[in-house]
Parts: C-alpha cells; sequence; structure tokens
C-alpha cells in the first residue's frame, strides 16, 4: 500500500516539475521574442487623418509585441498639422523607443513627426524643415511655432532651430538669415544635434541602433486605409465636396432625376465614407447632413424660403464640418467648395437655363392664340346693332347679326324666329337684345 502511494507521489512530483520547466521555457521564449522584434512603420505620401490613425494602430502593436523598438521610415512632403500632432503624442508617450529615418525628406508637418523621436537617422542628400502653416496667419504661426518649439526641448534639442522650420523672422546666420525658412540637410543637422548619424539603408540604421538581430515586423496600409488615407487628403476632400456639390446644382437645373444626382450622391458618400474609415467621424453626422438635405427638399417644394431652407443649409453644412478631423479644417474644406460651386452657377445657369426640377409643381404653359386658345372675347362693338331672332329667344337664344350667329338673352320677352331684334346691352360676355 505504501509503495503504491510512494508511486503516486513521484508521478505527480514528475508532472509537476515538468510543468514548471515548460512554463519557464515559454516564458523565456516569450521574454526574446518579445525582446527580438522591431516594428518598421512607413509614413510616406501626405500625412492624413487615415495616416494618424495606421501609425497609432502599429505603434500599439510594437508595444503588444514587447518589441525592442520602432522604427518609422519617413518620406513626406507633410500635410494636416492635426494628424501630425496626433503622432507626435503617441510618439511622446510610447514606451517603446522610436527612432526615424529621413529616408528622403521630413517636410512641414514631417519635421514636426520627427523631432518628436529620440533619434534621427538620415540618408545622405535628405532634408528636413520647411513648415511654414497653411494658411498662415498670426494664430496659425504661434500655435505650430509652440508645437515644434516644445517638441524639441522634450529631447533637448535646439528649440530656435526648430521654431527657424516654422518662422522666417527668425534670424540663425549659419543656416536660415532673417526671412528664409529653415530646411536644413542631413549634415547640416548632424553638425546641429539633430541627427544622430548619417546612413545609407536600413540594415546600417539597424546596426548603429544595436537592433540588427531583431526580428523585423514589416507593416503597411492595407486596402481600406489606403482607400482612407486617398479620400482624406486635402485637395480630394475639397474636390468630392465641391463635385458634388456642382453636381446638385445641375440636378436642380435639370428635370427629373439623372446621372447629375448619382455623381452628387456619389461624391458625399466618398466624402463621408472616407472621414468614417479613418476613424474620425461617427454617424450622427451623416445623419445630420441628410436631416438637411431632406428639409432642403422639403423647403424647394413648397413656395417661398423660409426656417425649413435655413435650418436644411445650416444642418448639411454641421454634418460636412463634423465629419472632417476638426472643425476649422472643415470649415475651409466646405467653404472652398461653397465659392468654388457660387462661381459656377451662372455658367451652369446659361448652358441650362433656369431651374426646373420643381417645373411640374409650377404651371409655366401660356394659354396664347396661336396655340389656338382664345380668352373670353369682347362684345362692345355689337352695341346698337340690329339682327334677326334664328332661335326662339325664351328669353335665351340665338341671333344672326351680319352674318355670324351669337348667344344672347332678351329682356324678358318670348321672341319667335325671324323677329328683328337689337343689342341694347352687353354686359361682359351677356348680350341682351330687344325688339327693334
Amino acid at each position: 500500500m505504501k509503495g503504491v502511494h510512494f508511486h503516486l507521489v513521484k508521478k505527480a512530483l514528475a508532472f509537476f516539475i515538468a510543468f514548471l520547466l515548460g512554463f519557464s521555457l515559454v516564458s523565456v521564449y516569450a521574454a526574446e521574442d518579445g525582446q527580438s522584434c522591431i516594428v518598421v512603420i512607413p509614413i510616406e505620401g501626405e500625412i492624413t487623418p487615415a495616416m494618424a490613425e495606421f501609425v497609432k494602430d502599429k505603434m500599439e502593436l510594437a508595444s503588444i509585441e514587447q518589441a525592442e523598438g520602432i522604427l518609422i521610415e519617413m518620406d513626406t512632403l507633410g500635410g494636416r498639422v492635426d494628424s501630425a500632432i496626433e503622432m507626435k503624442e503617441a510618439i511622446l508617450r510610447s514606451r517603446v523607443p522610436v527612432a526615424v529615418y529621413i529616408k528622403e525628406k521630413a517636410i512641414s508637418a514631417g519635421a514636426l513627426i520627427a523631432i518628436a523621436s529620440k533619434t534621427i537617422i538620415m540618408a545622405p542628400g535628405s532634408a528636413i524643415g520647411d513648415a511654414e502653416p497653411i494658411p498662415l496667419t498670426e494664430k496659425n504661426l504661434a500655435f505650430v511655432r509652440s508645437e515644434f518649439r516644445r517638441t524639441a526641448e522634450y529631447h533637448g534639442r535646439d528649440t530656435r532651430i526648430a521654431e527657424a522650420m516654422v518662422d522666417k523672422s527668425i534670424d540663425l546666420p549659419d543656416l536660415a538669415p532673417s526671412g528664409r525658412l529653415l530646411t536644413m540637410t542631413a549634415l547640416e543637422a548632424k553638425e546641429k544635434g539633430y541627427a544622430e548619424a548619417i546612413l545609407g539603408d536600413r540594415q546600417e540604421v539597424l546596426q548603429f541602433l544595436g537592433w540588427e538581430g531583431a526580428r523585423v515586423i514589416e507593416t503597411e496600409l492595407d486596402f481600406k486605409m489606403k482607400i482612407a488615407q486617398f479620400l482624406t487628403q486635402s485637395q480630394v476632400a475639397s474636390l468630392l465636396l465641391t463635385i458634388g456639390m456642382i453636381a446638385l446644382v445641375i440636378e436642380f437645373f435639370t428635370q427629373g432625376f439623372g446621372l447629375a444626382g448619382i455623381v452628387g450622391i456619389l461624391c458625399y458618400l466618398l466624402y463621408f465614407g472616407g472621414a468614417f474609415l479613418a476613424g474620425h467621424t461617427e454617424w450622427w453626422s451623416i445623419g445630420l447632413f441628410l436631416i438637411g438635405f431632406g428639409l432642403l427638399v422639403a423647403e424647394m417644394a413648397a413656395p417661398g424660403f423660409g426656417i425649413l431652407g435655413i435650418g436644411g443649409i445650416a444642418a448639411m453644412i454641421a454634418g460636412l464640418v463634423f465629419a472632417a478631423p476638426d472643425p476649422l479644417s472643415g470649415l475651409m474644406t466646405v467653404g472652398l467648395a461653397f465659392v468654388l460651386t457660387l462661381v459656377a452657377i451662372p455658367l451652369l445657369y446659361k448652358i441650362l437655363g433656369g431651374p426646373k426640377a420643381f417645373q411640374r409643381l409650377v404651371l409655366e404653359e401660356s394659354l396664347t392664340a396661336d396655340k389656338g386658345y382664345v380668352g373670353v372675347q369682347n362684345y362692345e362693338e355689337l352695341l346698337g346693332k340690329i339682327g334677326t331672332v334664328a332661335t326662339t329667344l325664351r328669353p335665351s337664344g340665338s341671333v344672326d347679326i351680319d352674318g355670324k350667329r351669337f348667344d344672347v338673352v332678351s329682356e324678358g320677352e318670348y321672341i319667335m324666329p325671324g323677329v328683328r331684334v337689337k343689342v341694347v346691352r352687353v354686359e361682359g360676355s351677356r348680350i341682351i337684345v330687344a325688339k327693334a
């Protein structure tokens, strides 16, 4: 009995030890795997809300994978400042070390993202800087300049250099004299402490960072994000709204529903779809736009222009603005499209004529004599004329006057055919006769 118990204890102990060894091996492997991978994130083309969502998502992946580092490979002429600020803040919050490799250029908003990283490495012939805000207003300039200054200060870089990339009034005689925006070459950036090294390819970058033995996790925009990236570009968004507005105006100028209406609806679907895929809009903004459109149609079908029309236009504009990443950029995009549409309306009016969308609700056909329509005839010319009764007047009947037959009425008398009568009064279309 004791032998059986001892045997069971031995088996349980062996199983427990095997479990501990297996768990240790799994833990060691997981730790080694987490420490031996890096995530490469490309930032290429225009910086858009879709690009910001993509970068933040992949940085989260690096954190989940317990990556040793994140390498951002950059080649951009810039884009939306708000999107760049989102990426900058994600980089500054990241627990995983972030390095930026500027393959060709980090211009405008791209420069802010690069400065946010702890390590900047540049390829030979690459450039960084030229970040003057558009539109250039005193408020925008002050805001963007402060963003560059604070970001450079975070990593101990020269704040005057960062500000000179934004504000050309800053005088840096050896780099950018007053009146010229600062754009640094790779050599200049290395001399001024903005680039840690100038290297020719990714392998050299990984060796410099000490990541050469790490497993590389490549990331790229998926099909959905590529569509969102394209549709949320500022020029594309403005173009979609402009075409959509002009198409709906053309539809309003023509009868029925045709190609212009389909094109207009498609443009608005793409505008809202891109914003929705990029993750910076909700269904309620689309609903607000549709409510506004419905109110505007109801107002157009009614006489005059009142509260429905004003409310409809306001709701449509609000829906378009709130579908944008921020209200200011939304107002700029909608404003540009609205101005271009106003410019196009006189040309459309000349080509297509006046609005015809609600023509069926209004009688526009004129009843003219050349189309066979005759109004009420004036019988004043018959006053005093003599005629012959053609049919018995009881008291109404017919009388022949000057070879024409007229419907008349007597003054109450009963007059037989053949009797001569005289027109004594004319009351509109009513001819009154008496015996001559």
